[in-house]
């Protein structure tokens, strides 16, 4: 039972708080009762939202929003919301109370003891968990809507075991309202990282098949007793689930049988469209597997197992798996002039128990430290693919059929010495590109040119078709920009520009302010110069918000080239940047797409005026399809549309919106530039 000192039951409502068991960044957990007439009680468990985030509007609506949504799902596998409501402005859920532990607890005590989970029971909890999200997946409201949950949140320790060996599903409503939230402690996700699916991690929209990845990585835990993506920080490990590194299941999943691999390895792939497209589809490929062995588990077995794993008290598995939770740095530096959310209140029932038997488990702060049989380490860096970059000597093709001549494979880009923009007073030669912000290369470069004979998105696309690793380098007037492609994927930009380094980009769009970035600077040598792991350091943004920024800036850098209509570009092949950078696995080809919706209707109305009266005819090449660029199936109509019959001109005189004719543009002029259609 619970290691807090006795207290009086403190009143809440209509309900009685008899002993808190959690407290995290975003709520404290409460074992309650509730009693009426006639002797009726209940116990259940209250969970309350900080002081801070109740006196948060918008957190506040996002979480009644929640508590209406998550209350609608009615299934025995899933942790019950009883109520929901307010006391004198402290808003709650009251939640059904499972008498048992957590899977974490399960997955800590068995490290601890030695002992190894057996692979049915490890099947059988999943395939509980399944049964919950299929039926969370494909809920309706009461007017018969699809609801389209997404849980957000799967992992151990929103995964409930009863001491009678029932499974069931927790903390729906907050875990939606975490991926919205506006104001919260920085770290409120620390420890969760290692649960979330590659596109979460990025930023990408999410659906069913980001709960499918994190139910994998519950299943490799549980058959391997180890965790899966784990690192030295918290960067590292964003980097590991981003790109799907599964080398620690090659390392302790060997004894896993080639089917039961084959089904684990398939729901973490990195695509989600290579992974198990519902919650049924994999249920039924682990009860499949079971059924071919000949086992036969349900919960009885579990209970048989969590009996002789924790003898006749399961509630006390929670003591030593709370003390092996990772401790909050005391040392840890703060900010003079950030807003650190207000502490959490001291709690009139005095320190939190140890107990874990509630469904209301906390955020990831609380609620996942590290198992003590579970490893840490690994190298973050991801290996990408190379690919030789096409020789020939072929002539460039007529720029009457685009707007910049494209190389075919066996075609190499047009050599050309690049020319000044107007107005500097100076020429180059291809040797002699410009200045560069991370040092000139010592060889002329393997291919360069103007912007205005070859555009730089048109370039973009054939370096990444090709998988090239290099230097992009690009020049206009006294700016210029470097683009460290790996494997034709852009891993670093390097900028002279001021306003586009990475600490000005934050204060640019408010995320920091000039007194913290100064601090951060001043703090950089303490942290080997990275702004990244200093803002992290200091609490000034989270590592998900980090991995995210940096993200977003590269990718806006490289799109704001494509908007550049005078200048030069050459690229180095085979130069790597020298900076330790931190590798961001950005999607050349959604950048591409990303990119065409910034240009201006100006622009694409400039670019296409001489090419009115020629024939937009769909080239047949298969380079890639357009769904490659992500911006839904426009790309695909246009290019389906376009057969040669028609010329430019006509096809714009149908469109009489200004906004459909600028989707026109932008499809058309992205279908041209990477070659799958042309003007003939």
């Amino acid at each position: 039972m619970s290691t807090a000192p006795p207290v009086a039951p403190v009143a809440f409502g209509r309900y009685t708080l008899l002993e808190r068991l959690a407290l995290g960044g975003m709520a404290e957990v409460f074992r309650a009762r509730i009693s009426s007439s006639h002797g009726f009680e209940k116990v259940l468990v209250i969970k309350r939202i900080l002081p801070h985030l109740a006196a948060d509007p918008n957190f506040v609506a996002m979480f009644i929003d929640e508590a209406k949504l998550t209350a609608q799902l009615t299934h025995p596998k899933i942790v019950q919301i009883l109520d929901f409501g307010d006391v004198e402005g402290q808003y709650f859920t009251a939640l059904e109370y499972v008498e048992g532990f957590d899977a974490l607890a399960l997955l800590r005590t068995a490290a601890q003891k030695k002992v190894h989970l057996p692979k049915n029971l490890a099947i059988f909890i999943v395939n509980e968990v399944l049964e919950a999200l299929d039926y969370a997946h494909n809920a309706r409201d009461m007017e018969g809507k699809p609801m389209q949950i997404v849980h957000r949140d799967i992992s151990p320790s929103n995964i409930f075991i009863s001491k009678r060996g029932d499974v069931k599903l927790g903390d729906f409503g907050i875990a939606h309202a975490q991926s919205r939230e506006s104001k919260t402690q920085a770290g409120t996700l620390k420890g969760k990282y290692g649960y979330m699916s590659p596109e979460q991690v990025v930023g990408r929209p999410i659906d069913a098949r980001s709960d499918l990845f994190a139910v994998g990585v519950v299943l490799a835990e549980l058959l391997t007793g180890r965790r899966l993506f784990t690192a030295a920080n918290d960067l590292d490990v964003l980097l590991k689930v981003r790109d799907a590194r599964l080398d620690r299941l090659d390392k302790y999943g060997a004894d896993l049988s080639p089917a039961l691999d084959r089904i684990v390895r398939r729901a973490l792939k990195k695509d989600p469209a290579e992974r198990h497209q519902s919650a049924s589809e994999l249920h039924d490929d682990l009860a499949d597997y079971l059924f071919s062995t000949g086992q036969r588990v349900g919960p009885s077995d579990l209970r048989a197992f969590s009996g002789t794993l924790f003898g006749t008290n399961p509630e006390a598995s929670a003591k030593p798996s709370a003390a092996a939770r990772r401790p909050a740095d005391p040392g840890a530096a703060r900010v003079k002039n950030a807003a650190p959310a207000a502490p959490p209140p001291a709690s009139p029932l005095g320190p939190a128990s140890t107990t874990l038997v509630s469904a209301a488990t906390l955020d990831a702060a609380t609620a996942s430290g590290p198992l003590p049989a579970f490893e840490s380490g690994g190298d973050a860096a991801s290996a990408v693919g190379e690919e030789p970059w096409p020789a020939d000597d072929s002539a460039e093709r007529s720029s009457a059929r685009g707007f910049t001549p494209v190389s075919k494979p066996g075609e190499s880009l047009p050599h050309k010495a690049p020319t000044r923009p107007k107005g500097t007073g100076k020429t180059g030669t291809p040797s002699d590109v410009g200045r560069f912000v991370s040092g000139a290369p010592k060889r002329p470069p393997d291919s360069a040119g103007d912007v205005n004979v070859i555009t730089p998105m048109r370039f973009f696309c054939d370096l990444a078709l090709a998988g090239e690793t290099g230097l992009l380098h690009f020049e206009l007037g006294e700016v210029q920009k470097e683009i460290f492609l790996v494997g034709g994927a852009p891993e670093s930009v390097s900028s002279s520009h001021l306003g586009e380094r990475f600490g000005e980009y934050l204060v640019g769009r408010g995320i920091l302010g000039p007194p913290e970035l100064e601090l951060a600077l001043s703090m950089l040598p303490h942290y080997n110069g990275k702004l990244g792991d200093t803002l992290v350091a200091l609490g000034m943004l989270r590592p998900l918000d980090v991995f995210r920024l940096l993200s977003e800036q590269v990718r806006d850098r490289v799109i704001d080239v494509f908007a550049w209509t005078e200048g030069t570009f050459a690229f180095y092949r085979g130069v790597t940047n020298q900076q330790d950078n931190f590798p961001l696995g950005l999607d050349t080809f959604e950048i591409l797409g990303a990119g065409v919706l910034s240009l201006s209707a100006e622009l694409l109305e400039q670019r296409f005026a001489p090419l009115v009266d020629f024939r937009a005819v769909a080239t047949g090449r298969d380079r890639l399809q357009p769904e490659a660029f992500k911006i839904g199936p426009t790309p695909r109509e246009v290019l389906e549309m376009l057969d040669g019959q028609q010329t430019l001109r006509s096809w714009l005189d149908q469109f009489g919106d200004p906004e459909e004719r600028l989707t026109f543009l932008r499809s058309l002029y992205l279908l041209v530039e990477t070659d799958l259609a042309e003007l003939d």
